[in-house]
């Protein structure tokens, strides 16, 4: 699975390049630095709506605010 993520020449999700990678919090895509920030926000709104979001912690999709 490591030799996977660190491998990995494009975003999971918008297939940019890779500079910086990160994994997923809901999933095990694997993130550029925009799309991480795109997910960042999701879990702030979710957070503001009352989620734990600490129990999606890798549940395996993106939820829906």
């Amino acid at each position: 699975m490591l030799d996977e993520f660190f491998n990995k020449k494009n975003c999971d999700r918008c297939g940019e390049i890779l500079k910086v990678r990160i994994m997923s919090w809901f999933t095990k895509d694997t993130l550029c630095m925009a799309c991480k920030d795109r997910e960042d926000q999701l879990k702030q709104n979710l957070e503001e709506k009352g989620t734990d979001v600490r129990a999606l912690e890798g549940c395996g999709y993106i939820p829906k605010e």
